[in-house]
Order: structure tokens, then sequence, then C-alpha cells
């Protein structure tokens, strides 16, 4: 498109800029008279038998930020999107949309879509810019990147990737850290994960959530899936009517509770008083599985009661050495001694303690028991308000009404500064009853929303091969904030809005987006982020492509490919394209693929995956985009054999790296902010949570106008709390504490709990009265995170504020 040529009519760009001189909001898009809006490019398709409606069709995959990895099969009628339906997958139950993927016909020409590079002109964050080359922008960004290599090191850069990005080589083009110490979605899996693999996994779950049919008892526990991560709604009916009891438990009566068995409802950040509460009733009454502990986990390994340190071998190695180079100690049944835990014959002791050379031990399970007894049926009670003779009927169900699922999800209990203690708890309550490596249907636990990891049939595509010094720096190891000095970051590649969820307290965040040196935004849409860039990179959307054949992906059981549905819009470009000119731009421009397309054939045919073997590209383009990977089982599960990737090669569920932080067994401990008798609560009553909404993911699609005609900005309250305030339903309010504030109206519903303030995640501030909702979430660092597997969690829902009329 040469720079006079307009856009679908109205003024050109040349004369818009003549015009307007420096651009502010959504520059360079859709906002000025008679450029491309949404309106005309939504302009109906000719209809006129004497001009024939030209008609394609074209293959693309969704986002899969909201879990679905969706296949889409999209119609295209002159030049325009015209119609998005389910790709034909050859596993059925994958095909699939929601309203989300449907409204990409008007999101893909959003009048905030950037359409030209942009460089910042005024203060950052004012959203004042001016169109520039591609050249230049590209030009000033490689310069940029080099100067910073030569001032602080590579490891000063940090790239925020988003999971609906499509890049793979830019970040260890930069050497820099990638998605350093990021604090979102990890916190119950920080403790749930270490006992199952020493990797960690976010708390992935042990099976599918297609498994949910043959269970019989199934605890929801905070996790609104029904609207998280809807194409798995078939699942969840699917288990129900198949006569699974699903009991919800959540503070509030969310979409999920209210289609599920019952709903019990219990105090917000409480899910580890829960948890331990439902242990203590397991062990009083001897409902957990002796045989299974022996076996299969650490609970018969002896620890010093000293200093709580596991007794190996070699007890000078260090804590991570592998149980079968320097083995853990137990005592033997058979022999009366002290044995290695993985030697053949040995048959280990559960509940026992003895003396060694003068030192006290116990086993982990004598331990575990020592520490429950704090932690009685009516104590969770009286925690969580929920009744003990209720607390007392789910765990029975759930210990012995099986086979039993525990659900939770990365919303509710997961963005509390408590929730490793949670994912703790909850994986030895799994453990307790055998909830793993169980060749019976119908037995798991962990998030069921997590649906891109490996559990779900996801194949490992080749990497293509870059050169030596090509490497992601490592985080900083003492910073657990991305804006702590520690971190060292001077330089910030962001993709999709990313500002706003790195974290709480969003006036902090702004102060110290100032202080950086540079700051690159490479996006599809005007998200908050923008505003803060010296540069932004405009992207094609997924439907768009400058070649015919895009990324390829395995997940969900199948190879996925992205094909050209529509040219790039405007001026913007493929993630694969702003990879390769900034690799010329590096020193590196010879080592990379030639087309998107050299590039999937070679993660394709040299990968090593027996789930991809054979998988061609062009068996993809030949089957549109859609072909099912190998021998994949009907229903996958994790730990067959009962294999685990821990130091022990069992269910290590007890943590000796965190004894000096005394949580090597769960204890509880309460929210940061939000907690009962907080004196700060005279100041702030309300106790606000963010959730998820069928209609965006986190804050994406927040400027789709399909989706918000269905939704504002509101926060919901009780009834009796906004009467209490003199406010009612509708009223425009302003919700604050000490770290700010913002404005938008208020909603009264029975569905929240007393003294509770509930708003959607992710909403923009630009469509709030005034402010963002990340003014006032709290940004309190665990001190405990440093030690933890993905580092410390962003309590955002750990917040407490107030609410008056604005």
């Amino acid at each position: 498109m040469t720079e006079e040529k307009s856009l679908r009519g109205g003024l050109t760009r040349r004369g818009f800029l003549k015009t307007a001189g420096v651009v502010t909001g959504a520059l360079g898009l859709a906002g000025a008279a008679g450029m491309a809006t949404a309106e005309s490019w939504l302009a109906p398709s000719r209809a006129n038998a004497a001009e024939p409606v030209e008609e394609k069709t074209g293959y693309t995959f969704h986002y899969r930020h909201c879990q679905c990895n969706c296949h889409l099969k999209c119609t295209v009628r002159d030049g325009r999107l015209a119609l998005i339906e389910p790709n034909d997958w050859p596993d059925k139950r994958n095909e699939t949309v929601c309203l989300k993927g449907i409204s990409e016909i008007q999101h893909t020409y959003s009048v905030d879509r950037l359409q030209v590079p942009l460089k910042r002109v005024g203060e950052r964050g004012s959203g004042e810019f001016v169109e520039i080359t591609w050249d230049e922008a590209l030009d000033t960004i490689a310069e940029k990147v080099k100067e910073t290599w030569d001032t602080h090191g590579s490891q000063a850069i940090a790239f925020q990737t988003a999971v609906d990005s499509l890049t793979t080589s830019l970040p260890k083009l930069l050497r820099g850290q990638e998605k350093p110490r990021r604090g979102i979605d990890i916190g119950l899996g920080n403790g749930f994960s270490p006992a199952l693999a020493e990797s960690g996994q976010q708390g992935a779950s042990s099976n599918e959530v297609t498994d949910w049919k043959n269970a019989k008892t199934i605890l929801n526990v905070g996790c609104n899936m029904l609207e998280t991560c809807m194409v798995t709604a078939k699942y969840f009916f699917e288990a129900k009517e198949a006569g699974a009891e699903i009991i919800t438990l959540d503070p509030n009566f969310c979409v999920t509770a209210a289609k599920s068995s019952r709903w019990i409802p219990m105090v917000a950040g409480t899910d580890p008083a829960l948890y331990l509460g439902m242990i203590s009733i397991i062990l009083d009454n001897e409902w957990y599985n002796a045989p299974y502990l022996k076996e299969n986990t650490s609970m018969p390994f002896l620890v010093n009661r000293a200093d709580g340190s596991l007794l190996r071998r070699d007890p000078a190695a260090s804590i991570e050495q592998a149980g079968s180079e320097n083995p853990f100690l137990v005592w033997d049944e058979n022999t009366n001694s002290v044995a290695e835990y993985n030697a053949e014959g040995v048959v280990p002791a559960l509940d026992f303690e003895t003396t060694i050379d003068g030192e006290a031990y116990a086993t982990v399970f004598k331990l575990l028991k020592e520490n429950q007894k704090q932690y009685t049926a009516s104590w969770a009670a009286e925690t969580t308000n929920i009744d003990e003779e209720v607390l007392f009927e789910i765990t029975d169900k759930y210990a012995n009404h099986g086979p039993s699922i525990l659900s939770f999800g990365f919303g509710g209990g997961e963005k509390f500064y408590n929730a490793d203690v949670a994912g703790h708890a909850a994986v030895l309550l799994a453990t307790l009853v055998g909830s793993f490596g169980t060749d019976i249907p119908g037995w798991g636990a962990g998030a069921y929303v997590n649906a891109y990891q490996k559990i779900f049939g996801a194949g490992k595509l080749a990497s293509w091969p870059l050169p030596e010094e090509c490497t992601i720096a490592k985080a900083a190891k003492d910073s657990v904030d991305y804006r702590d000095e520690e971190s060292g970051i001077k330089f910030m590649w962001v993709q999709n809005g990313a500002f706003q969820q790195i974290a709480g307290n969003q006036n902090r965040t702004d102060e110290w987006a100032k202080t950086l040196d540079f700051v690159v935004v490479q996006d599809i849409w005007h998200t908050p982020s923008v505003d803060w860039a010296d540069i932004v990179l405009p992207v094609c959307s997924h439907f768009e492509l400058d070649e015919e054949v895009g990324f390829v992906r395995a997940l969900r059981g199948h190879v996925l490919l992205q094909q050209k549905v529509l040219e790039p819009l405007f001026e913007s470009k493929t993630d694969f394209w702003i990879e390769c000119e900034m690799a010329k731009r590096l020193g590196f421009g010879d080592v990379m693929p030639e087309s998107q397309e050299e590039l999937a054939r070679y993660q394709l045919d040299k990968s090593t995956d027996k789930a991809l073997a054979g998988i061609t590209l062009d068996e993809l383009i030949a089957n549109n985009g859609v072909v099912a990977l190998k021998n994949q089982p009907e229903i996958a599960r994790s730990y067959s054999n009962q294999t685990y990737k821990t130091t022990s090669g069992k269910i290590d569920v007890y943590y000796e790296n965190l004894v000096s932080y005394d949580q090597a067994l769960p204890r509880y401990e309460a929210p940061n902010e939000a907690y009962a008798d907080n004196p700060l609560r005279e100041t702030y009553p309300l106790h606000m949570t963010q959730r998820r909404s069928k209609y965006f993911i986190h804050q994406n699609f927040m400027d789709a106008t399909w989706m918000r005609q269905y939704y504002k900005p509101t926060i919901e309250m009780n009834p009796a709390d906004l009467a209490t305030r003199g406010l009612s339903s509708g009223d425009m309010v302003e919700a604050f504490n000490d770290r700010g504030s913002f404005s938008c109206e208020c909603v009264a519903t029975e569905a929240v709990r007393p003294g509770m303030a509930v708003i959607v995640e992710g909403i923009w501030g630009k469509y709030m009265n005034f402010g963002n909702l990340q003014n006032v979430t709290n940004d309190a660092v665990n001190p405990r995170g440093k030690a933890l597997v993905k580092g410390r969690v962003i309590p955002f829902n750990d917040t407490l504020i107030e609410v008056k009329k604005a």
C-alpha cells in the first residue's frame, strides 16, 4: 500500500499526519475521521449478481491464553473476514469455538488496532507519538539493544512474552531475561508441583478434564471453570450427567457454582485452612492409603528433629543431589534398622521415631501428624466459615467415595500471599488418598484449566538452532519483583499489555516504567502498555500472514498450523518478520530461516518426539492445518508406573528447602492484607478480588466492541454493603486505599459475599470513569518467594479497599 492510498476511503495517512501533527490516544489507528473504521471494514459484501462475491476459506489457530487452542475455519469475502467456525479435528471433541473466537470478525478490525510503527515524542506514559518507518523503528531498537549490552550487560534486557505471541527466537537473540520472575498464575503451583516434579508446572493437573466423567466426587475449589475455559464446559456437564457430585467451594456464587451439584461458600483466602482441616480429618479417622504412602511417597523418610534435615547416606551432600546418588534413609521394619529407601526388600515404617547417634529422628508422616494437631476440624470450620459437619461430610466423600478429583484454578486462592501454602496442603491432601499415578480412571488433582501442559497431549517441536551466544539470561536471584533494583532491568520489550499484568500497585509500576532506559511494545492493539513505549511495533493478528504458511503448535493431542486467512492489515508485520529483521541488525541475519515454511518444516522434521513422528507440513496443509499426534491415549494421565521427576523419584511432600521458613510441611499462613482481624479493615473494610469473565482473557478483548456491548466495568457488591454506604446499584463509585483509586459503576448482587467487592480482571483504564483497577491492588512481597520454584506470587486478590460515591 502506498502512503497516499486511502485506507478504505477518507483521509490518506499522510494527509492525516499533516493535519494532526503529533497524534495521541489510538495513534495511527481508526480514530481519525474517515480512516479505517470497524464499520467500514464490516460493511456488507456486494450482493449484486453482476458483481460476484469473491470468497475463500482459510485456517488458523486462535489464542491459547484461555487454554482452549481452538483451530478455526475462516471465510473471507471480498478480502474481509466474514465468518469464523470450528475447524474439523480428527478428535471431534476438539471441534469447538466460543464467542471470543467468533468476535474476532470485528476485533481484527478494531478501532484500537495499531496500524503503523510509532515513536514516543511526549513524556513516557503520555501516549504522545509520531509515525515512523519500520526501518527507523528497528534501527533505533537495535542501537538501544547494543547500547544496553555494552553498558549493563544482556541481562539488563527483559523480554515479557505473552502466551499468545508467535515469537520463537527473539528472546534468545536479545539474550535478556524472558518472563523474569513473573508472579502470575504460579501461586498454587509453587506449593503443589514440587511434590510431583522438581521443575514445577504451575500446578498442572495429573489427568485430563475429560477424565472427570469417571470420578464420583469432584471438589472444585475457587475455580470458575465455566467462564475461565468455556470449551471445557462439555466435560463438566458430561461428568455431572455420569453421576459425579461436583462440589464447588467458592466465596461467591459464580457461574460454575450455579451449575455444580452443590455450592459451599467460604471465606476468601482461607484455602490453606480448608485443605489443612481436611488433612486432619483424614489422619484422625485413618482414611489415608497407608500402603500407597509407604511405597510411593517420602512419608517414611527420616527427618532430624533438631534441624529439619532429611537423613541421607551422605548427610554433607547437597539437598539437590538426586536420591539415587545419595539415597534417603528410612526405618526398615524387616531388619529394625536404618536402610536406604530404594534398597531391595526394604519395608519402610510409616509412623515412627527413633534416636540415631544421639539425634532424634521421626518420619515425615509422624511429623505431619504432629503438625496437624493444631489444625483441627473445628479450627478449619471457624477459619473458613464452613460448618464443621459439612467439612467432615465433604472430606468423607473425597476420601472414601472415590475416585475423586481435587480441582483448583488460576483465580481465587491462586492470587493470595499464602497461595503456595494452599498448593502444598492441596498436594498433601491428594497424596494421602492416593490420587497420583493410579491406573484407576477418575483419580486426579491440580489445575484442570491448564490445558497447554504436556498432560493434555502436547508434542515437542524441534527448536531452530541459533549460535551459542544466543541464550536467555537468568533473572537475578535476589529479585522477587520486576521493579526491584536487584532485577537490574533497564530495557523492557513488552507484548500484549504486560505492563498492566506484571504487578499489583499500578502507580508504582508507572513510576518504575519512567525510570527505564528504553521500552519497546510489540502489539496488535492499543493496549495500556502502548503508552509507556519508546517504540511501538504493530503486529499482525493470528489471521494475517505475508506468506501461505505460519507457525505450528502441538497441543491438545494434535498438530495445529497457522495458515494465511488475510493479508497483513495496514502496515502491520508478523512476529516472524520482526524476529528476522532484528536478527539482521544484531548480526545474526544469516542464521535465521528464510521463511516461516522453512521453520515449520524444520520443527516437524527434526523433532525427536515420537508423538510427532512422520507428521509433515505437507500433511498438515492437506488436512487444513490439523493432524492428530501419534499414539495418544484416549484420556492422558501423568505419573504412570509411579514415576516422578523429583529428587527421590517419589512424591516428595516434605520441602526441605523451606525448613528455614517453617514450611517444610504446610503451616497455616493468613492472607497478607485481607485477613479477618486486620486493623486496616477499620479504614478499608472491603475485601476486593478480581474474577475471570467469559468475555475476556485477562486484558485481551477489552477493546472488542462486540464483547463490550455485553459488559461494562462494574464493581459488584452485596446489597447490604451498598446500603450501609448510601449507595444504589448503578451509582458511580470510587474504590480506594492508600495505594490509589479507580472509579466505575457499582452493581448490587447477592452472589457476592458481604464484606467483599468483586471486579473483572484486566479492565483497561480508558473504560473506567477514571483510574485503573490495579491502582489499588496489593504488591506485598513474601520473603519466601526467593525459595519457591517459580518465585514470588503477586497477591492481587489479597487487597482491602473502601468504596464511596464518586
